[in-house]
């Protein structure tokens, strides 16, 4: 159902067309804002492939003892109850001092709502232990670390890739 612009959906209760779009608008401008934001004290990438006004967006954050591999749809056509399917895949490769490489890749599916608040919201919060990367502290483990995150919105088959690269120099 299409709302005319101004006109409140007195059956979702999502507001008017314009709340919506300021919430989009908002949700964008918070994707780029958290990337900058970031940067400034941990690494961060961002990828967003678009159709039209329908975006996937996928991201990769790195912190001192884990981090946000995730992704997120946004359509400011369509109201914030409409949800669709996404599959996020996560790769991950540690090569450390001697040349061994330790390898982690997820994946997983699920339904995700439009007009994600603060950006990517579904996939995978990491804890270096648990992909066998990790020292006894919590932190990583030192190396060259290959961080990808790859979502997928299935019905559509439009795709938004997240490469980081990083090297851990402090020991455990």
């Amino acid at each position: 159902m299409r709302i005319p612009f101004g006109k409140v959906d007195r059956r979702g209760g999502d507001g008017d067309r314009r709340s919506m779009r300021v919430l989009a608008a908002t949700a964008l401008a918070a994707l780029a804002g958290a990337g900058v934001a970031g940067a400034i004290e941990y690494p961060a990438a961002y990828g967003i492939a678009q159709q039209g006004t329908f975006k996937v967006v996928a991201s990769v954050l790195l912190a001192e003892r884990g981090g946000e591999m995730k992704g997120v749809w946004l359509d400011m056509r369509q109201n914030c109850r409409a949800a669709r399917t996404l599959k996020v895949d996560l790769s991950i490769d540690l090569v450390d001092a001697a040349a061994k490489t330790t390898r982690a890749n997820r994946s997983r599916r699920g339904i995700v709502a439009n007009c994600a608040e603060g950006g990517p919201n579904f996939g995978f919060d990491l804890a270096p232990k648990a992909y066998g990367m990790g020292c006894a502290s919590g932190r990583w483990k030192p190396g060259r670390y290959s961080m990808t995150t790859r979502v997928t919105e299935l019905r559509s088959g439009l795709v938004a890739q997240a490469s980081l690269y990083r090297q851990v120099t402090r020991r455990c």
